[in-house]
């Protein structure tokens, strides 16, 4: 049986402000990675995202914390 890969996407809109789960995931990533990380050592990723504030508050392996501006 041949396995098919579905996109998934979920984008969060609030007024004027939307923002792309899947790009802020990247984002967070990224800033793990610039933070002369390994990938092999991301254990866990959970991302707030506050369109009031226009601001996505991540927290990277329970220990590691910070804020992405939306758009």
């Amino acid at each position: 049986m041949a396995t098919v890969k579905v996109k998934e996407q979920v984008i969060l809109q609030y007024g004027n402000t939307s923002a792309d789960i899947t790009d802020l995931n990247a984002k967070v990533r990224q800033i793990w990675k610039d933070g002369g990380n390994k990938v092999a050592d991301l254990k866990s990723i959970s991302i707030y995202v506050k369109p009031e504030e226009n601001a996505a508050y991540y927290v990277i392996n329970e220990n590691v914390d910070g804020k992405i501006e939306l758009n």
